[in-house]
């Protein structure tokens, strides 16, 4: 799907409403669907419903219960992690954790600095005040703040016919606009209340184009605390909200964190690049902070076989892949499912019923991601950002597809990724057990992180 199409038509409109631009919140919440659609995993229910809720009435008690939360403080917390559990993985030892989040935790305990962690999907508090209450109360008055703005909602309706002429006309997205759009501003108004009675000084997050972490990133920009998002993958010109920001922005500078932790030079390098127009954004150079505190124990490799990790995104295999199998019955497949996206499911069961033992699934998704790393001799993968951790185990990646190339060209150009078309091309790697040879930048990421966050 063409992003560019609705971007050029609108990114120099102004989408105001409760005095801001929405216009980076829709450009990611519109890509986000595109992007689903583009792969057939749309989840999204594009119906007609109505926005007009019935309302439940505040009584006296929640009036006087709501009150009572604008008079607390709290003035012990200087570091706060919002996290998603969504994201949490089962370890081997039965252990849950966020691969994005944990390894802050981590540190924040070894060098005993003060913090807090908040999931914004589980939890029903947040540093001692009552979310329900407060959000109950500005739900009334941002509903009837969105109905009243007919010139926002006619610009929602001008997007929305746009969108379904050029994408489709079941691609309705007005409802799915109105409701997140409302959803994000209570949450804002709930966070801000909150931090202005405490005294966070640092808020770190990933995945800064969530509804939730904007709401929280627009609270922090509001009252001067630093924000600072992790980058959780590869960052390119693929990603949507990694890219296309060339247009000046009016009044929408707040949806974008202080900081953003990078894991390479030339990842700031680039995003300062793409964000130049948008905001002055930092960046802290820190690396991938769970590779930095993984243990490489890399297990004896045997030469009678070889053993391929392949991260699946929600695509699927080109046919040639899979066919390899039946040339090398000592070839090993570990097929390890998109956390956000395990529409490849039945392809996995399919290729385990037909290959049998030359197929892992249960492994492939159980084990954390740098066990099976240092395990296995090959990573394949379409444009993962798995790729990029790959190279600290000194893996070779084996990348498809031409959205493959186009995401790391520069790599492959320069041999430190393989790249393969067809199955002679991947019959040659496997056969000669060809490999790449490259040079990692060490740096000293909890010396940073103690920097940063002390």
């Amino acid at each position: 799907m063409n992003q560019n199409l609705f971007i050029n038509e609108f990114e120099s409109e102004n989408f105001d409403f409760d005095g801001i631009n929405w216009w980076p919140f829709i450009k990611v919440q519109v890509s986000y669907q595109l992007h689903l659609l583009s792969t057939n995993n749309s989840r999204l229910s594009l119906d007609d419903r109505e926005l007009d809720e019935a309302e439940k009435k505040i009584g006296f008690r929640d009036k006087l219960y709501f009150y009572s939360q604008l008079l607390k403080t709290n003035k012990r917390t200087k570091n706060l992690i919002l996290t998603d559990n969504g994201h949490n993985i089962l370890s081997s030892e039965l252990k849950t954790n966020n691969p994005f989040t944990t390894p802050f935790i981590d540190c924040f305990n070894k060098f005993n600095i003060n913090y807090t962690v908040f999931d914004a999907k589980l939890e029903s508090s947040l540093l001692g005040f009552d979310l329900k209450i407060l959000k109950k109360v500005n739900s009334r008055r941002v509903k009837k703040k969105f109905k009243s703005s007919e010139v926002f909602r006619n610009k929602l309706l001008k997007l929305n016919t746009f969108l379904k002429s050029h994408y489709g006309e079941h691609f309705s997205l007005y409802n799915h606009l109105a409701r997140s759009i409302i959803i994000n501003q209570i949450e804002y108004l709930v966070f801000l209340a909150i931090l202005k009675r405490c005294d966070v000084k640092k808020v770190l997050l990933y995945c800064y184009y969530n509804s939730s972490m904007m709401s929280f990133i627009r609270a922090c920009n509001d009252l001067n605390i630093c924000s600072i998002e992790y980058q959780h993958s590869q960052v390119t010109s693929k990603h949507f909200a990694y890219s296309n920001w060339s247009y000046p922005l009016n009044n929408s500078q707040n949806f974008f964190p202080t900081k953003i932790w990078v894991w390479q030079e030339s990842d700031a390098n680039y995003l300062a690049k793409q964000f130049e127009e948008t905001k002055n954004i930092d960046f802290i150079v820190g690396g991938n902070m769970m590779l930095a505190l993984s243990k490489e124990q890399k297990e004896k490799k045997e030469n009678r076989n070889i053993k391929i990790l392949v991260t699946l995104q929600g695509i699927g295999l080109p046919d040639y892949i899979v066919n390899i199998l039946e040339n090398r019955p000592s070839l090993m497949f570990y097929l390890r499912l998109h956390p956000r996206y395990p529409y490849d499911n039945e392809l996995c069961q399919k290729l385990k019923n037909k290959y049998g033992s030359q197929v892992e699934i249960e492994e492939a998704n159980s084990k954390p991601l740098y066990e099976l790393m240092s395990q296995v001799d090959y990573h394949l993968t379409c444009f993962s950002g798995s790729a990029l951790e790959a190279m600290h185990f000194d893996l070779t990646n084996i990348i498809y597809g031409e959205k493959g190339y186009s995401t790391y060209k520069d790599k492959i150009d320069k041999n430190e990724f393989l790249h393969i078309k067809n199955l002679r091309d991947f019959d040659n790697i496997v056969r000669n057990r060809k490999k790449t040879n490259f040079v990692t930048n060490k740096i000293d990421s909890q010396q940073i992180f103690k920097t940063t966050f002390s």
